[in-house]
């Protein structure tokens, strides 16, 4: 739901929104965003505040928006998600919850952090120059103002988790509570040896939301891994007798399948593969890179892996071909996005290494010879130049002098000895 000020009542009603329907994820609290007008200097902005987790969106005033502001939000918010590294799949459903929604139009809220949130945010965006602001890139602009906002908890911090910033606070609830569960709709694989009862992993879902925190989270996991042990035992046949990959790679595949069910998937919450079809963009994109399981070299060693283990989940009965689907859109994404943050870190590597490189001799006298050729060439067409030029003849001798007069007897004759062997280059050319 939004919930926007009656002042801005004509602009969210003047256009129509273009957005497809959601289509797995109704919509909840996690998509209620309050938008009041803001100055910025003397710009008119919108500020939308999200209710759960305070995190702060910049949208360009009303009276500059040709088209409704709930479609220049969606189109930020996407930006923004991004940036964070949530699942394309992910924000694309959620930023179309958004878009059907409902609209509420009242000034204030009862929600004391969210009203906190507007007094702690509009300061700073009065401070901000309007004119640095480009218009061709001010969504983008506006996205990455609205993530600095939200990364910092000097402007703003819930005092019940005084160390989470707002952005980290609503990608976490993103990832973790808005999920895409599996469906099995859309068709069925065909009765196998390899068939799993997928209801095992549908036996916790009324307990996702706890985490380690519960006392009884360290049971529900013990019973979890249980499942997820059997499950593995039985890819490790299949892999086995299908002959898809030598033992090497098996083993390879094995462990980052044992990692995403046994490790990630439990760390904040009891989810199982079927929880959100999703979560491997994550896995891959952040999960992998913290504890540096993932590297330039096996990137697609570890994408491959991902997708073999999809094909299986769907062989066992446990995905159909839909779920599978969206699992693999999930791997895709979060490969493309470690591939693009290893390209990232190559090129700034190369970058520090060119500036740390020492300049050469050579660099250095090319340098400077040509500075002295544009300096003559301003004067290419003055009299001056013969004279310029009769300075630079005459600067020589002295600065031959200035030199032998510093060099040992030795130095001297090995430097004439070089020249002499110039000039006899140069004759015989």
């Amino acid at each position: 739901m939004l919930i926007v000020s009656k002042k801005l009542t004509p602009a969210f009603k003047k256009t129509l929104i273009s957005a497809p329907e959601p289509q797995y994820v109704p919509e909840t609290s996690l998509c209620d965003w309050i938008i009041r007008e803001v100055a910025m200097q003397d710009y008119g902005m919108l500020l939308c505040i999200n209710r759960n987790t305070q995190m702060p969106i910049v949208l360009p005033g009303a009276e500059f928006l040709k088209v409704s502001p709930v479609s220049v939000l969606r189109q930020v918010l996407m930006f923004v998600m991004a940036g964070m590294g949530i699942s394309s799949i992910k924000l694309t459903e959620y930023v179309n919850c958004i878009a059907h929604g409902e609209v509420s139009y009242q000034n204030m809220t009862a929600d004391f952090l969210v009203e906190k949130a507007f007094r702690a945010y509009a300061p700073e965006l009065a401070k901000i120059d309007v004119e640095r602001l480009d218009d061709d890139q001010l969504l983008n602009q506006l996205g990455i103002l609205s993530l600095t906002l939200g990364s910092s908890t000097k402007v703003f911090c819930d005092l019940r988790e005084p160390k989470i910033a707002p952005a980290v606070r609503f990608k976490d609830q993103i990832n973790q509570e808005w999920r895409l569960p599996a469906q099995r709709k859309g068709g069925m694989a065909e009765k196998s040896a390899w068939e799993f009862d997928y209801r095992l992993f549908h036996q916790w879902d009324d307990q996702i939301q706890k985490t380690p925190a519960w006392t009884g989270y360290a049971a529900i996991v013990r019973e979890m891994r249980q499942v997820n042990d059997a499950f593995l035992r039985r890819y490790h046949d299949y892999l086995e007798q299908t002959e898809m990959v030598d033992d090497t790679r098996m083993q390879q595949y094995l462990r980052l399948a044992d990692v995403y069910l046994n490790r990630y998937l439990i760390a904040s919450h009891p989810e199982t593969l079927t929880s959100d079809l999703t979560a491997p963009t994550a896995y891959l994109f952040e999960w992998l890179l913290e504890h540096g399981q993932i590297k330039a070299e096996n990137v697609q060693l570890v994408i491959d892996a991902m997708l073999a283990f999809g094909a299986f989940i769907k062989v066992a009965g446990v995905y159909s071909t839909l779920d599978e689907d969206l699992y693999r859109q999930a791997v895709r994404d979060g490969g493309d996005r470690v591939r693009a943050f290893f390209k990232a870190a190559a090129a700034q590597a190369q970058l520090e290494a060119k500036d740390d490189a020492p300049v050469s001799r050579q660099e250095v006298a090319g340098s400077q010879a040509d500075t002295l050729v544009q300096e003559l060439m301003a004067l290419a067409d003055d009299e001056r130049l013969v004279d310029a030029l009769a300075d630079v003849f005459n600067q020589t001798p002295a600065l031959i002098d200035k030199l032998l007069a510093k060099m040992t007897p030795l130095q001297q004759q090995n430097l004439a000895r070089k020249l002499a062997r110039l000039l006899t280059d140069d004759h015989d050319d």
